[in-house]
């Protein structure tokens, strides 16, 4: 069991340690330990082009050679403690790179692959980094930005096999002219000494800076986290001491290596106990690399178990063994809570096609749908929902493999202190905390968000709102900085509201907020994204636009009807444009509710104008190009929606009517019924009479035949 205990405003827990963690207090121990304890064992393999058919392959000793190799590379440009920006794709010579920086010689700065020049150059720029090291691909990129960038000392290219003759003959050509300008894989065959693990540098002190990430948002605005070997490897350490995966397993890396999330679980934790990691070729391989690489872990964001899971079913389906599979999970799944554990077995055949091997699955960044939950446990496939952010190294819980309850983001990690500010009240939801080594060191030249965010007593507050189940289970509703304050004072949660429109087949993705309308009312208002083809799919290909608009507007009431009534959405546009993310998949909720407020301030329109409306056109005709939303537009639309509205009130008129009058058949068919059994009931009744009577009459005649006294007497006498 976790600890627990509660104290007049926080209500704690402490994640209890499962397993003993490796000594791993520096990012240098990673690799070191690797090269003793694993020597050959394969550490990385991938595929220089997805289509190739030899996959490279590079061992525990090979890596720690690599690594030392980058340092001595690197002490010879720059002195130590330089900050060094790193953009790419996933990759081993990424990897090393990291390694090498962080473990040792300075300070690592992984930016997003998925940021425009634009937004580069700021990070960059605040990060003060001397040198940036980038594929190949961003290298005119990197070169227009370069008067932008005067701290900028180096750029360094990677050329990971994938440039053509051409390219790096050029590229050779373009170094000899300018010394600033070089090639990493150099570097990697630069040393001619005999380079070893014991060679690794090592930190002058745990708690110097070893990473600055930058967090979701505009480059300019985003918080840039400083993260410390001693913050990284207590998160390491408290992982390992709540998971084991075997002495010896396979990973498939898929999510981008400079979030932190990958960073620490796919790809450190991996290293540090002794796995293979596999590169993925790229999303669309996703299921041809689970295949063929046969690996046992993965570390992904829900979007791709849902793919998984609806490519399962759509190809089970198509087969005509959705009946089957179904029966066979129902079967799986009532076996295991008899503490009978025959799932992979029965599932044998689902699991052969994610290589058969796959175990574990760990996820995070959003909630997991419970139907998805369910498939996975089924076929004996664990998810470890976890919870964490990047000011925390970043991982503060999750599902672990003693304990993994269902439908949490799981219990703290082993030594973490989480609490809920909730006044001490067990199931009351209150803002997380969190108090741990793990914590960041603060952010970037912002000592005043830093003491906000980190108080007196050590807690680091995360803004997310949440409460502990009565196992300790940590539910997460939502984040403080997008909940919508009511002018009633009720507060709701948009994260709630999008999980439920993200449920339908027919929405793609959906974006909750709290539109301020004319009057000052806060107005819950929802964008929501439509798959186009699913919708023709159901609807057929000649969907009208009314057709749609009744679509979205069902599925709003629907969504509705499962909310107190304060919660109700009460406008909404459509889209069928996908919105803004991030490379975890996560809507970048800033940028786009920006766009909105961009788009209510140029037209000057009510909500309740564009309620319903095709925020697409709307979009395209007045806020990117230079028209105004026409007056009689306006007004016909106004009238349209009064239309709709009216036909609304009759309908809902019609079905009130249609169910008192099948309520009044229903009445009157039991009354039918009673009146039968009634009728039945006399009939039997007279039936009886008569019998009897016959028999009277049968004893009577017997009775007079015994006395002597004749029948015509009787009837004289009694006359």
């Amino acid at each position: 069991m976790t600890e627990t205990k509660c104290n007049r405003n926080l209500q704690i827990v402490t994640g209890k340690t499962w397993y003993k963690a490796p000594p791993i207090y520096a990012l240098r121990d990673v690799v070191t330990r690797g090269c003793e304890l694993y020597g050959d064992r394969p550490a990385v393999r991938w595929r220089v082009r997805p289509r190739d058919q030899k996959i490279q392959t590079i061992s525990y000793n090979e890596l720690a050679r690599d690594v030392a190799r980058v340092q001595d590379w690197l002490g010879e440009l720059l002195p130590r403690g330089s900050r060094i920006a790193l953009i790419g794709d996933n990759s081993y010579p990424w990897m090393v790179t990291w390694l090498a920086v962080a473990s040792g010689f300075g300070v690592i700065v992984p930016l997003d692959r998925l940021l425009k020049p634009q937004e580069i150059i700021p990070c960059v720029q605040r990060s003060q980094s001397v040198m940036l090291i980038y594929d190949h691909s961003w290298h005119k990129d990197v070169e227009s930005m370069r008067s932008e960038l005067p701290s900028l000392k180096y750029r360094v290219a990677m050329d990971r096999g994938v440039m053509t003759d051409k390219e790096r003959a050029d590229f050779r050509a373009s170094m000899a002219e300018d010394d600033t300008l070089l090639l990493f894989d150099d570097a990697l065959s630069a040393s001619t000494r005999d380079v070893s693990a014991s060679s690794l540098l090592a930190p002058d002190n745990v708690e110097d800076d070893a990473a600055i990430l930058f967090t979701s948002g505009t480059s300019a605005t985003a918080k840039a986290v400083i993260l410390t070997n001693k913050s990284i490897t207590a998160d390491i350490r408290a992982l390992l001491g709540s998971v084991y995966f075997g002495d010896y397993f396979k990973s498939l890396s898929i999510l981008p290596l400079h979030h932190a999330f990958e960073n620490t679980c796919g790809f450190l934790t991996v290293l540090s106990l002794g796995g293979t990691i596999h590169i993925c070729d790229g999303l669309r391989y996703i299921a041809s690399n689970f295949a063929e690489h046969k690996v046992h872990l993965t570390v992904v964001v829900p979007a791709v178990l849902d793919a998984i899971y609806r490519r399962v079913i759509s190809e089970a389906r198509r087969t005509g063994q959705l009946k089957k599979l179904k029966f066979g999970m129902a079967v799986s799944t009532f076996l295991f809570k008899l503490g009978i554990d025959k799932r992979r077995a029965l599932m044998k055949d689902v699991l052969d096609k994610l290589g058969g091997n796959l175990k574990w699955v760990i996820c995070g960044a959003a909630p997991v749908e419970r139907e998805t939950l369910k498939f996975f446990r089924a076929i004996g496939v664990e998810v470890l929902a976890g919870y964490g952010l990047t000011e925390a190294s970043p991982v503060v819980g999750g599902g672990n493999t003693k304990v993994n309850l269902f439908g949490t983001v799981g219990q703290p990690l082993a030594g973490v202190e989480v609490a809920i500010d909730n006044g001490g009240k067990r199931g009351q939801p209150g803002e997380i905390l969190v108090r741990s080594d793990i914590v960041m060191k603060g952010y970037l030249d912002d000592p005043e968000a830093t003491a906000e965010a980190i108080d007196s007593d050590g807690w680091l507050h995360t803004a997310d709102i949440g409460y502990f189940t009565r196992k300790d289970g940590l539910m997460i509703t939502g984040r403080s900085k997008s909940m919508i304050v009511l002018s009633s004072g009720k507060k709701v949660f948009p994260e709630e509201l999008e999980l439920l429109f993200n449920r339908h087949e027919l929405v793609r993705d959906s974006l909750v907020f709290g539109h301020e309308g004319a009057s000052g009312e806060i107005v819950i208002t929802a964008k929501i994204v439509i798959d186009e083809e699913k919708l023709r799919a159901l609807k057929g290909s000649e969907t009208s636009e009314e057709d749609i608009v009744r679509s979205i507007a069902s599925i709003v009431e629907e969504v509705n009807r499962s909310l107190p009534s304060f919660k109700s959405v009460r406008s909404y546009f459509y889209s069928f444009k996908d919105m803004v993310r991030t490379t975890t998949l996560k809507v970048r909720r800033g940028v786009e509710l920006q766009n909105i407020e961009d788009m209510f301030a140029k037209t000057k329109v009510s909500w309740q104008t564009l309620r319903g409306q095709n925020i697409d056109h709307f979009m395209e005709k007045y806020v990117h190009g230079s028209g105004v939303l026409p007056a009689e537009q306006l007004d016909q639309q106004g009238a349209n929606r009064k239309l709709l509205a009216e036909a609304r009130s009759e309908r809902r008129k019609m079905e009130k009517a249609r169910r008192k009058l099948q309520k009044r058949r229903e009445e009157l068919e039991k009354r039918m019924q009673e009146l039968h059994v009634h009728r039945e009931k006399l009939k039997e009744l007279e039936e009886r009479l008569i019998a009897d009577e016959s028999a009277f009459k049968a004893e009577f005649k017997d009775l007079l035949s015994l006395t002597g006294v004749k029948k015509e007497v009787s009837s004289t006498a009694s006359t």
